[in-house]
């Protein structure tokens, strides 16, 4: 999971989101494990019973999870390689890849592991469940073993309750798997699912942009006729402007219009007010744009009117970079997303009305 959001930091934009990833994956590391790993004799318990696990033999044990472990990561890295086709440029030194299946490949196999996991999970936990009753065995004392058995019963019940209804979320990876689990999972998981108990992985378990990456251009102009377009400091814009760095930096504004592009402008009633602000020239907003003055190319007095079109980017490659600068993406209009407004315009006024926002 580390190494995952690792990947995700190097490649993708999401701010400090994979940090907080990373810091809460650091609360799911295991003592023991990560001892080992560095080296660390194990810690042994004082008056440790017969039967407990402290007192189990740890060689033949260790020798076993690290080759399990092992080869774990060798079926991950040999999948990886075949069905990316991973393969060395060497001449150009680059690792070029590309889906080596198809979406139908990709849905059989889902269709295919969804359920086998399941009772694969299913049987892990019985094996915990069973070992942990196995321990209470061997707590001395009638009061004491009583206790820890009574213990067991209640997170044994809770543990499985947590584990059926997650089935759920779990399963919505694939539809079909989900119909078939029992009617009485489903019907638990809707009794609780209003306290958020159990959630679906992921912000982004859909990931928008795999046929371009939709982004609002802003323009202005004072005549109506000859169009400037709206800079924003992060967010795609000019072609010709490479991507900035800014994790952990959470850049409000332009995180907004990556949304606002994914849909109708109804659907964030807050851009007309965006758009009335600048027609205004505030410049408290303007300062969301571009703290540099001399990149807002209406800083001398506002525009008179702005509209917004919609654009699907890609990242350019080599091959079409020409003479000047080389474009670091490549951008195709859609449409319109925002009509040309004006102060006083009856359209936005309506908008601003009907949210509230004048």
């Amino acid at each position: 999971q580390v190494l995952l959001q690792v990947l995700i930091i190097l490649t993708g934009n999401y701010n400090f989101f994979n940090l907080l990833t990373i810091v809460l994956t650091f609360s799911l590391l295991d003592e023991e494990h990560v001892g080992r790993w560095l080296g660390r004799p194990r810690r042994k318990q004082a008056g440790a019973p017969p039967c407990s696990a402290a007192a189990w033999p740890p060689g033949p044990r260790s020798f076993l999870a690290a080759l399990l472990e092992l080869a774990t990561y060798g079926l991950l890295l040999y999948w990886s390689v075949r069905f990316f086709s991973l393969e060395i440029n060497w001449e150009k030194k680059l690792l070029d890849s590309k889906v080596a299946f198809t979406y139908h490949e990709f849905t059989t196999g889902l269709r295919t592991v969804t359920l086998p996991l399941v009772g694969l999970a299913f049987l892990s936990l019985c094996g915990e469940i069973l070992a942990a009753l196995y321990r209470c065995t061997c707590v001395r004392g009638c009061f004491w073993k009583l206790w820890a058995t009574l213990q067991w019963v209640v997170f044994s019940a809770a543990t499985v309750a947590m584990f059926a209804v997650s089935l759920v979320p779990f399963t919505y990876i694939d539809y079909e798997s989900n119909g078939q689990l029992w009617p009485g999972i489903h019907r638990m998981f809707s009794a609780v699912e209003r306290f958020q108990v159990v959630n679906s992985y992921g912000l982004f378990r859909r990931m928008t942009g795999v046929g371009g990456r939709p982004e609002v251009v802003l323009e202005g102009s004072y005549d109506g006729q000859s169009w400037t377009e709206i800079e924003f400091m992060y967010k795609p814009g000019n072609v010709s402007v490479a991507p900035p760095v800014v994790a952990p930096h959470q850049p409000r504004l332009d995180w907004q219009m990556w949304f606002a592009a994914l849909g109708h402008h109804s659907s964030s009633p807050w851009f007309a007010s965006f758009v009335h602000r600048l027609l205004q020239g505030k410049e408290d907003v303007i300062r969301l744009l571009q703290l540099d003055e001399s990149r807002y190319p209406f800083s001398a007095r506002p525009p008179t009117y702005i509209r917004a079109q919609l654009y699907k980017y890609w990242f350019a490659s080599g091959a079409e970079s020409s003479r000047g600068p080389a474009p670091w993406w490549r951008r195709q209009h859609v449409q319109e997303f925002f009509p040309t407004v004006s102060l006083g315009d009856p359209a936005l006024e309506t908008l601003l009305e009907q949210h509230g926002l004048k």
